[in-house]
């Protein structure tokens, strides 16, 4: 019987070193996955970060995109209304003058030796000078 109570003891005694073995092996296991799961945390937040970093970036591109493409929209209205206006002055002038040649074409020579103008020809030469605005400035620039 004492025998079989050492054998017992012995298969027991075994038994437990195989326990503690498996225990520690599992310990090391869950310890690893652990610090594993430290790890796959700290690298989601990581790139988290760099994902709202970029994000960031792309949206600051997009807006400086948005800005350019609004400064030009605003640049091509801007020169489109000085051209019309330019080219609705210039019909305007073409006009006054087609009527100031038509005027000129309707007085006889004598009357225009004696310098006996139309009456009408006032009208047009003082709407006339409303377009010649800019002489002074272009007399400035032909004297340099």
């Amino acid at each position: 019987m004492k025998a079989e109570l050492n054998k017992e003891l012995e298969q027991t005694k075994k038994e437990l070193g195989k326990t503690k073995s498996e225990l520690k092996l599992l310990e090391d296991k869950l310890d690893y996955c652990q610090n594993r799961l430290i790890d796959i945390r700290n690298e989601k937040d990581n790139l988290i970060n760099r994902i709202n970093k970029y994000e960031s970036i792309d949206i600051d591109t997009k807006l400086k995109e948005a800005e350019h493409l609004k400064n030009d929209f605003l640049k091509q209205n801007h020169r489109l209304k000085i051209t019309k206006d330019l080219l609705d002055d210039s019909r305007e002038e073409v006009s006054f003058l087609k009527d100031i040649v038509q005027d000129f074409k309707n007085i006889s020579i004598l009357d225009f030796m004696r310098k006996k103008y139309p009456e009408n020809i006032n009208t047009h030469f003082i709407k006339y000078e409303k377009y010649n605005k800019h002489k002074q400035f272009n007399d400035q620039l032909n004297k340099k």
